[in-house]
């Protein structure tokens, strides 16, 4: 293969509905592709042929230096127009090789930063940002003093997690020992990669175990939001807003709607506000962040979370681009390697949109998903987007958005809510269970 210069890098860590939508957004713009991914088995291998020009194997993709090497290796020194992922555990991993063959946009320990929950909340304070309370409990004995410091009832997450892995509601200090040592007891044992290596955060400031060191929040009271930043060469640009009327008990979100119902011109502005001013805060730029807020009964509009370095997870994409024209992976692209914006299409449908997110119960690796034709002929159904695959392991403890069901045709969140009533009692997952 020859035009390095026109052939982008993709990173890969594990199956990920991103990477076609990525791939395609390069192919789009004229470029080449090339995957960086883990070892492969030889299925695997002709799976992701379909999707590159050719995948180069590196042991360990968080491994920067590795990274870089390989590709200067294949390319005989030449740097590649970029490199680029949305995989969430490898993203700072992969703006450091950008630094190292000289193509980052937005410097490495931006990321870092922004994928670290703790630091996140200690920078956006400092900012003069609202939040919610918040300490880190490294031990079961702490949870008293962590309790008084921070408010019941409170949420526990792991520091760096993601799809709300583990995220727990505690009401009593007995509930966060208990919320500690279920943590501590699974974290240990998780196949993701991102919870066997340190966490960095501000520079100067010690490394934190994922393992045993957890964020505590005081419990936001309100609705939440979502909303897609892209930030160019210092201007932050929101895209649609998201409102998520439906949450489970888990913190998973069932549906979705676009743009929020029932919520006034005056309060959507103060939220995109307060998104935008996290991201500013966090010195992202030439990137995209997917924000999430709630609009908390007593601060107002407060950050949940900010991930920096990818757009929106799962097929929420596709509920953006119905709605605005807007591609989100082409827009990442286009700011990943700096190239001009990608040509925008106006809004596909233009009343407001749902989506319904179907997940598994139980845990196995997945044999087929029953009643996708029924789903499908449902009269306020737009399409359904399915993200996982045969042979994939799931579990119902990650946040996997495995059936999306993008609809139209609702009044209020008690309808969007029916529908999804109506799509659960269709889909079922058929799971084989390892002995």
């Amino acid at each position: 293969m020859t035009g390095w210069e026109r052939t982008a890098c993709v990173v890969r860590e594990t199956h990920g509905h991103w990477i076609r939508q990525v791939t395609d957004a390069l192919r789009s713009a004229g470029l080449g592709v090339v995957l960086i991914s883990p070892p492969v088995t030889a299925e695997e291998r002709v799976e992701l042929a379909g999707l590159a020009e050719d995948v180069w194997v590196v042991q360990d993709v968080r491994d920067a230096d590795a990274v870089a090497k390989t590709i200067l290796d294949h390319t005989g020194g030449v740097a590649p127009a970029g490199v680029l992922t949305a995989a969430e555990g490898v993203i700072a991993a992969t703006a450091r090789v950008g630094e190292l063959l000289g193509t980052a946009r937005c410097p490495a320990d931006v990321f870092v930063l922004a994928h670290n929950k703790f630091a996140v909340r200690e920078m956006l304070a400092g900012a003069g940002l609202p939040g919610p309370r918040f300490a880190a409990i490294g031990d079961a004995a702490q949870a008293g003093a962590v309790a008084a410091e921070v408010g019941l009832p409170a949420i526990v997450k792991p520091v760096n997690g993601a799809a709300s892995n583990l995220v727990r509601t505690v009401h009593t200090v007995g509930e966060l020992v208990e919320a500690y040592r279920l943590l501590a007891e699974r974290l240990p044992a998780s196949p993701d990669a991102r919870y066997h290596r340190p966490v960095e955060g501000r520079p100067g400031t010690r490394s934190i175990d994922p393992t045993t060191v957890f964020l505590v929040e005081g419990l936001l009271r309100g609705q939440e939001y979502a909303i897609d930043v892209l930030v160019r060469d210092g201007t932050a640009e929101p895209v649609e807003l998201v409102g998520k009327p439906l949450i489970d008990e888990r913190k998973f979100e069932l549906g979705m709607c676009c743009p929020p119902l029932e919520l006034t011109d005056e309060r959507a502005k103060l939220i995109t506000s307060a998104a935008v001013d996290a991201v500013r805060a966090l010195g992202l730029d030439n990137t995209c962040a997917h924000v999430e807020v709630i609009d908390d009964e007593l601060t107002g509009p407060t950050i949940v979370e900010v991930n920096g370095g990818r757009p929106v997870g799962g097929a929420t994409a596709e509920l953006l681009r119905l709605r605005t024209g807007v591609d989100m992976f082409a827009e990442m692209v286009s700011l990943a390697l700096g190239t001009p914006p990608p040509q925008r299409d106006g809004a596909t449908i233009p009343v407001p949109l749902g989506e319904l997110i179907l997940y598994p119960s139980g845990t196995g690796r997945l044999v087929r998903v029953h009643g996708l034709d029924e789903l499908e002929e449902l009269p306020e159904v737009i399409s359904v987007v399915t993200t996982v695959t045969p042979g994939q392991w799931l579990s119902d403890e990650q946040e996997v958005y495995a059936v999306n069901v993008f609809v139209a045709g609702f009044g209020d969140h008690e309808e969007l809510a029916a529908l999804y009533a109506d799509a659960s009692r269709l889909i079922r997952f058929e799971l084989e269970e390892l002995p």
